[in-house]
């Protein structure tokens, strides 16, 4: 120090350049509110901070991992369950809160740690967990067990859980199927496709059957694909599209669907044969499969079939400007939307969603604030007060899709769990502008 410096002088002064320059760090109000479950004071942080212009994108984020990170340690019982179900589709920046509550001896902990291990997707299994959890009483850490239990290594034990009892250890056991193909695996599979009493394992039997190249299984599912209801048919397609199984016969048997067919399954038939055919001709099947599809059938399958179509081909552009002017109005409006990125189409689709939206077409509202309409958006904004849960999700979800991530962050402090959980991970999920 300089000689005749004040030594409580440069105290003071360091101390206040420390509380100066640690205020830019410090946790902002409205994640403590988040952080602590104060759903009052965190709605009047998040309005303080969007008044002061600091409710930003990344506040919003940090925000609702607070809040889900808390749902997920402290909410417990079957509430717990459902929101570590919620959290599924954003298990990555949750990773954390996940690891904190699978340590947890109880249901709970059994449903993260099969959350994390649904979300990291292994190629190799971990022996360790099936030997810890295989004969565990509580049916979710046997999940565990079956879900770790990946590749031929451990396939004797994944076999076993297959015919479980509890659903929830049938369908761990058959997504880790679907990680490693095993053909060890390939009868039992079948099997379950045929007599799995839960729809969702016959759709994954199906698609882990895929895997394995075998013109056998081919034919199998085949024989399966005549008495299955629409949506085990589109997993069989799936299946036969996987690029062992299409080798082995699958491309022929999906031709086959796409001509004949009609309804959900041709459709993923001719979208497969676009995008996997390989020569013209099987291209020129698909292209065919989704114009009819356009055209006709019930309204859900022409909406997805305009999804599907590439709007680069000049059929698939005649087909949806005539769609565009069909009685079927969701017909029309998906046909509008898709008409919208295309330089020659797009005022003209755009005027016409409007003239559907003032006339009270809700889905033409909610195309066009999507797409950055500010009138369109401004209304959705105000659904996010409805007195229906599903409504404000949606709302708030239409608002994501616009790139108005704070004006959704409202329901981030939502009186409801389900919808501030679902509401945070689909705000973790959202890129920003």
């Amino acid at each position: 120090m300089r000689p005749g410096r004040d030594p409580a002088r440069v105290w003071l002064s360091a101390g206040l350049l420390a509380v100066l320059f640690g205020a830019g760090c410090a946790t902002p109000m409205s994640v403590k509110a988040a952080s602590g479950g104060d759903l009052a004071g965190l709605k009047t942080a998040m309005a303080q901070e969007r008044a002061s212009g600091k409710l930003d994108a990344k506040r919003v984020s940090e925000v609702a991992k607070a809040v889900a990170a808390r749902e997920i340690r402290q909410t417990a019982g079957d509430e717990a369950l459902t929101r570590i179900d919620e959290a599924r589709s954003c298990w990555r920046p949750l990773s954390d809160p996940l690891e904190d509550r699978a340590r947890r001896a109880d249901d709970a902990g059994g449903a993260a740690m099969l959350a994390l291990l649904d979300g990291r997707s292994s190629r190799s299994g971990d022996a360790s967990l099936v030997r810890k959890y295989a004969a565990s009483p509580n049916a979710l850490w046997r999940a565990v067990a079956a879900r770790a239990a990946v590749g031929a290594d451990l396939g004797d034990a994944r076999r076993k859980f297959y015919v479980d009892p509890d659903e929830r250890v049938r369908l761990a056991a058959l997504r880790a199927a679907l990680e490693t193909p095993d053909p060890a695996d390939a009868a039992t599979l079948l099997e379950v496709a045929r007599l799995d009493p839960n729809p969702v394992g016959q759709a994954l039997a199906a698609r882990a059957a895929g895997g394995i190249a075998s013109a056998e299984i081919v034919l199998a599912l085949r024989d399966r694909y005549a008495t299955a209801d629409e949506g085990l048919r589109q997993s069989i397609v799936d299946a036969w599209g996987r690029p062992p199984l299409a080798k082995a016969g699958g491309q022929r048997e999906i031709l086959a669907v796409a001509e004949k067919e009609r309804g959900a399954p041709a459709i993923e038939a001719g979208t497969w044969l676009m995008q996997n055919g390989g020569d013209a001709e099987a291209r020129a099947t698909g292209q065919r499969t989704l114009l009819r599809s356009i055209g006709e059938g019930l309204s859900r399958d022409r909406v997805l079939a305009i999804g599907r179509a590439p709007t680069a081909e000049r059929d698939v552009l005649d087909a949806l400007n005539k769609a565009s002017t069909d009685a079927d109005v969701p017909v029309k409006i998906a046909a509008l939307v898709r008409l919208t990125g295309v330089s020659d189409a797009r005022t003209k689709a755009w005027n016409d969603l409007r003239k559907l939206s003032d006339g009270g077409a809700r889905e033409a509202l909610f195309a066009l604030a999507r797409m950055g309409d500010p009138g369109p958006a401004d209304k959705v904004s105000k659904e996010l007060s409805s007195t229906d849960p599903e409504a404000r999700l949606r709302a708030m979800n239409v608002l994501l899709d616009a790139g108005r991530i704070t004006s959704a962050a409202d329901l981030l402090a939502d009186a409801h769990a389900g919808v501030r959980m679902r509401a945070s991970c689909a705000v973790l999920t959202t890129r920003s502008p």
